[in-house]
């Protein structure tokens, strides 16, 4: 493969992590406008390893919280989130109001940050690409 091409696919592979970041980014930032503030509690966090094949192992940390809305209570994983809470932190989330099942930890910190990420990968990622064609003429 030429250098030429790997550098392509190295900048493609850079926009497109970009435009995750974006859209996780945005993802949070629309939940922030949308969703509900709520007081809830850390009911139970579930550990699960994955093997990567490798010797080592992943750990998923799936944190649920407990809340109340509209007098029913919910139980429900919470999306969005740090995982450095412990079982029974009384925190506030954010719910979706159409859907109170939907619960989600986004804070705007995290949110702005993973949007300026991705914008930044993306522009790098197209100045780059505008560099190697201009090179190749």
């Amino acid at each position: 493969m030429s250098n030429r091409i790997k550098k392509l696919l190295a900048v493609l592979l850079l926009v497109a992590f970009g435009v995750v970041f974006i859209v996780f980014g945005a993802t949070s930032l629309k939940e922030m406008r949308e969703f509900k503030p709520i007081p809830a509690v850390v009911s139970h966090i579930e550990r699960e390893w994955t093997p990567n094949g490798d010797g080592t192992d992943t750990e998923e940390i799936k944190i649920f919280v407990t809340y109340t809305v509209d007098g029913k209570e919910y139980t429900e994983e919470l999306q969005n989130t740090k995982t450095n809470y412990s079982q029974g932190d009384n925190i506030t989330v954010l719910y979706n109001p159409e859907d109170p099942a939907q619960v989600s930890g986004a804070t705007k910190g995290i949110a702005t940050l993973q949007f300026v990420a991705g914008a930044a990968l993306v522009l790098a990622g197209l100045g780059t690409l505008a560099s190697l064609i201009i090179k190749g003429r």
